[in-house]
C-alpha cells in the first residue's frame, strides 16, 4: 500500500512539473512576442521632445496625438511639447494600439533677477501639488514648498521643481550695488580728497555677471555710462538705476555745489554764500578769521587783506570757497 502511494506521488509530481514547464514555455513565448514602448508615462518641458521606440516587432508603427495643442508626434515617433497640459499619444503597430500619457509642464519664469530680501513666485504650469521644490544654494535664495523664492544674498542659485521624476529649473540671480547712496560735488575744484568726495563715482553691480542696463532719473544732475560710471552735472538729486534680468536696483545720488567757488570782497563787505542741491544743515567756518569770518548762515565778512578758504560741511562733505579780501 505504501509502495502504491509512493508511485502515485511520483506520478502527480511529474505531471505538475510538466505543467510548469509548459506554462513557463508559454510565458517565455508570450514575452518574446510582446510589443511595448520605451515610454508609457512621459513628462516633457515645453519646447522639449522625446522619441518613442517600439520594441518586440519589426512591423512599421504609426503615431497620433489626441491633442496637438499640447504635443505633436512625428512619423518617426518624436513627441514635441507644444503647450502645457496633457494628451495621449497612440502608437499603432499590427493589430495593437499602445498608449503613452504625455504631460507638458512649463516654468513661469526661467531667469529672474532679484535684490536682497525680495521675493518671486515660481509656478510649474501643467503640474499639480505633488511638485517638490529645491534650491541648490540657500545662501543666495531659498524656496518654499509652493515655489515662493526669497533672495538671501548676492550670487546665483538654481531652483529645481521636480514633477513625475522630471526636473525643471529656474536661474535666480541676486544682486546689489556697491553704493546705496552717494554725495558728489559739481564744479568744486577745491573738494577735499576723501572717499565720499569728488565729481564722479563708479557704481558696480555685485552678485552677477549678466548684462546690466544703467539709467539716470535726472541727467541734469547726474549721468551714468554703460559701465556704471556716474558723473555730476549740476546740483540736485537723481536716482541711478541698474537693471538686470528685468529687475532693478537704485542708488540715490545727491550733487552739491557751492554757489561761488571763488569770491572777492572789500574790507567790511559781506556776502551771503549758499550751497546748492541740499536742504540739510550746514556748518560754516573760515580757515583764517583775520581775513574773513562766516556766521552760521553762511554770511561772509571781509576782515583784512589776504586770501583764505570758507568751508561748508554738509551731507558728509566739505565744500570750499576761496575768498580774497582787497
Amino acid at each position: 500500500m505504501k509502495k502504491r502511494f509512493r508511485y502515485l506521488t511520483y506520478i502527480l509530481a511529474g505531471i505538475a512539473l510538466f505543467s510548469v514547464i509548459l506554462i513557463t514555455k508559454d510565458k517565455i513565448a508570450e514575452a518574446a512576442n510582446r510589443v511595448y514602448l520605451n515610454e508609457t508615462d512621459l513628462t516633457l518641458e515645453l519646447g522639449r521632445y522625446r522619441t518613442l521606440k517600439v520594441y518586440g516587432t519589426k512591423e512599421k508603427a504609426t503615431f497620433r496625438s489626441a491633442n496637438n495643442r499640447a504635443a505633436t508626434v512625428a512619423s518617426n515617433g518624436r513627441i514635441t511639447a507644444r503647450g502645457w497640459g496633457s494628451t495621449t499619444v497612440y502608437t499603432y503597430v499590427g493589430n495593437k494600439t499602445l498608449k503613452t500619457k504625455v504631460t507638458i509642464v512649463q516654468m513661469n519664469k526661467k531667469n529672474v533677477g532679484l535684490t536682497r530680501g525680495k521675493t518671486t513666485q515660481l509656478t510649474l504650469w501643467g503640474s499639480n501639488n505633488s511638485t517638490t521644490w529645491k534650491s541648490n544654494n540657500t545662501k543666495v535664495a531659498t524656496v518654499s514648498d509652493n515655489g515662493l523664492v526669497t533672495a538671501v544674498g548676492n550670487g546665483t542659485a538654481t531652483i529645481t521643481a521636480t514633477f513625475n521624476g522630471k526636473n525643471i529649473t529656474s536661474e535666480i540671480t541676486v544682486f546689489g550695488l556697491n553704493h546705496d547712496s552717494k554725495v558728489l560735488e559739481f564744479g568744486g575744484r577745491f573738494s577735499v580728497t576723501r572717499p565720499n568726495f569728488g565729481s564722479k563715482v563708479k557704481l558696480k553691480v555685485e552678485g552677477t555677471k549678466n548684462k546690466v542696463t544703467w539709467s539716470s532719473s535726472n541727467t541734469k544732475v547726474a549721468t551714468v555710462d554703460s559701465n556704471g560710471k556716474v558723473t555730476s552735472r549740476g546740483p540736485g538729486n537723481a536716482k541711478i538705476t541698474a537693471t538686470v534680468n528685468g529687475s532693478s536696483i537704485s542708488a540715490d545720488i545727491k550733487v552739491l555745489q557751492m554757489e561761488f567757488s571763488e569770491l572777492e570782497l572789500k574790507k567790511g563787505e559781506t556776502f551771503d554764500l549758499k550751497v546748492l542741491g541740499t536742504n540739510s544743515d550746514i556748518s560754516w567756518r573760515s580757515t583764517n578769521k583775520t581775513v574773513v569770518t562766516v556766521d552760521e548762515n553762511g554770511l561772509v565778512t571781509g576782515e583784512g587783506s589776504g586770501t583764505t578758504k570758507v568751508i561748508a560741511e554738509v551731507d558728509g562733505m566739505q565744500i570750499r570757497c576761496i575768498v580774497t579780501v582787497r
